[in-house]
């Protein structure tokens, strides 16, 4: 993926007020609604402007995260720090990319009680998971909840690009 700082730098030189993993959970709800989503559009959405040369990491990441996104793949990463970061950043970060999601899905014009199954329950999950904080604890057990929880992530974001691809929706609701 795309560096962080490279990407922070971007962001902000470009005037969006998002951090790194904001913006990319945006970008994954965004071409989950719009698999052909130019990056310019993301960019105006992020409040950046695209024009700008120090774009190009973001450009990058919405290159790699359309490519991870498109059919028959499987393979998305998240853009949230390393694992060699504490895991409270982590966690703080991994709750900014569920933020930026639901953003981004509110920008795609996406009703989550529209969604069926197993996509919606997922949409409704990040609202808990968009809240999370970290507990202090370090251990192996809070580490393998964290990768649990990024695991959940990855795959509900693939069920989310299917539904709205597919165009499995609920019936509108009286």
């Amino acid at each position: 993926m795309t560096d962080d700082n490279e990407i922070e730098q971007a962001l902000s030189a470009g005037g969006a007020p998002q951090g790194v993993a904001d913006a990319h959970g945006m970008l994954c709800a965004l071409l989950c609604c719009d698999p052909d989503l130019p990056a310019s559009a993301w960019l105006e959405s992020l409040g950046a402007n695209p024009s700008t040369d120090l774009a190009e990491p973001l450009r990058d990441l919405h290159r790699q995260t359309r490519d991870q996104l498109g059919p028959e793949r499987f393979d998305l990463q998240l853009q949230l720090p390393d694992d060699n970061e504490p895991l409270a950043l982590r966690v703080a970060a991994l709750a900014e990319w569920c933020q930026g999601f639901l953003g981004g899905l509110g920008l795609g014009g996406v009703d989550p009680d529209r969604l069926d199954g197993a996509a919606a329950e997922f949409v409704h999950d990040l609202i808990g998971i968009a809240l999370v904080a970290h507990d202090g604890a370090d251990d192996d057990a809070a580490e393998g909840d964290f990768v649990e929880l990024l695991e959940y992530l990855r795959a509900g974001t693939y069920l989310v690009r299917d539904a709205l691809q597919s165009g499995a929706t609920a019936p509108t609701r009286p």
